[in-house]
């Protein structure tokens, strides 16, 4: 064999080992949560392979948004919720003038009487992302227990059917258009 040919063996058998190498310490943990030297685990990359599938939810509904303002005289209240099925979704931000009772709270459509409250206190602002539990209405309740009037600004974009705000003991469903 002449020096060419044991050089260029060399360099491929050092090419093919140095690839090899790379997959076991760094392909291997990062894409495929195998980590047969530990290297992923010193660098940091076993856990990049923990992505699931679950992480992608197709909506049926067609996504919308919400943008509605409220004046709340002193010791008034009202409810406003989002017909939604079981996993849909809305992200929302709500800012008041002043505090606010609030209660953060859903009713099940499809089992009579049955209700469940995420959260509850007094705040003049709160944000976040909900998915539907169930299927129902889903929304919040507040309530100006104070003496001054208090305008309220409730912003929302998700995939839920219709909003419904109820006050003074009548309701009035409101249609939303689609996001374009």
């Amino acid at each position: 064999m002449t020096d060419d040919r044991k050089r260029l063996a060399v360099a491929i058998s050092s090419a093919f080992f140095g690839a090899l190498l790379l997959f076991l310490a760094v392909i291997l943990p990062a894409e495929f949560g195998r980590d047969p030297l530990r290297t992923g685990a010193l660098l940091g990359l076993d856990t990049m392979s923990n992505t699931t599938a679950d992480a992608l939810h197709s909506q049926l509904e067609i996504h919308k948004s919400d943008e509605v303002e409220f004046i709340l005289e002193p010791f008034q209240s009202l409810e406003y919720k989002y017909l939604m099925d079981l996993g849909q979704a809305l992200v929302f931000s709500w800012e008041a003038e002043g505090e606010l009772y609030f209660d953060m709270h859903a009713d099940n459509i499809t089992v009579e009487n049955y209700d469940e409250s995420y959260l509850q206190g007094n705040a003049s602002s709160d944000q976040g992302m909900y998915e539907a539990a169930f299927n129902g209405m889903h929304g919040w309740f507040w309530e100006n227990r104070g003496f001054e009037t208090v305008t309220l600004t409730l912003k929302t974009s998700g995939f839920y059917i219709h909003a419904t705000e109820y006050r003074g003991g009548s309701s009035m469903d409101r249609e939303l258009q689609p996001v374009l």
